[in-house]
């Protein structure tokens, strides 16, 4: 455990007692000027290792450490994990501020099933949910009249956005196993398509449809694409020469 200082040059972060940074920076004289940022570094009881940034004063850098210290002596290994203080809501503000997360196609969904899942628990702290609980939040959804293929996904969604914040040290495996303890609402298999439309039911449905549909109607029967394909569909997507439809991987399975 101990303080780093965090060059402002290349933000390298090192030994306080270091002058000069291999960058070449005089870190004495921007310590002096107040452009070193201070961090603490300290491992976890398991061995997970964690850098933790502080501010421009190494005083108060050194308080923290201290304050970690006592903490890993005390067993008190739960205070010194960043989620102790975080809520859900907060952790979806991160999530859904990451440029990754705003590049998906299924950003919309994304925001709606976290905005439903944050009306139950968007108040908690992400280290304090439970199996039970989740379990819990599927029933009563299940009470409200979604599907077991809707709930399912909100909670697969909340998994997700879990376990981004477990790659970046934002929360523990505590968090983590939570969401995958609670099974699926949904049997596989169950949702299987048991039939599909004979050629007479397709042309009677085809000629008595509004004609803006027509065409839908037929390039969904002969492809199978599902309507978020069909609805993103673009002129570029269509291969005239090849006499096929050409989708990319991020169109596919948009409902």
């Amino acid at each position: 455990m101990g303080v780093l200082a965090e060059c402002p040059v290349c933000h390298k972060k090192q030994s306080t007692k270091n002058k000069i940074c291999k960058c070449g920076e005089n870190l004495d004289k921007a310590k002096r000027g107040k452009r070193v940022n201070y961090w603490i570094d300290f491992r976890l009881p398991g061995g997970k290792q964690r850098r933790e940034p502080i501010g421009k004063s190494i005083e108060e850098a050194r308080d923290a450490d201290g304050k970690r210290r006592v903490q890993k002596r005390e067993g008190r290994i739960f205070d010194m994990l960043p989620e102790s203080k975080m809520t859900f809501s907060e952790l979806a503000e991160w999530y859904l501020n990451l440029n990754s997360v705003k590049r998906l196609v299924s950003y919309e969904r994304v925001q709606v099933c976290l905005t439903n899942f944050n009306e139950v628990f968007g108040n908690r702290l992400v280290n304090t949910i439970k199996p039970v609980e989740l379990e819990e939040y599927q029933d009563k959804r299940e009470g409200e009249g979604l599907a077991p293929a809707t709930i399912d996904m909100e909670l697969t969604i909340a998994g997700t956005m879990i376990r981004k914040a477990l790659d970046n040290d934002m929360v523990d495996g505590r968090t983590v196993k939570a969401f995958r303890r609670v099974k699926k609402k949904l049997i596989q298999g169950s949702n299987a398509r048991d039939r599909i439309l004979t050629v007479d039911e397709y042309l009677r449905l085809r000629d008595n449809s509004p004609p803006h549909l027509k065409a839908l109607i037929t390039v969904a029967y002969h492809t199978g694409m599902r309507r978020g394909e069909l609805l993103n569909l673009k002129l570029q997507h269509i291969d005239k020469d090849g006499g096929c439809i050409r989708l990319q991987a991020k169109l596919t399975k948009v409902s």
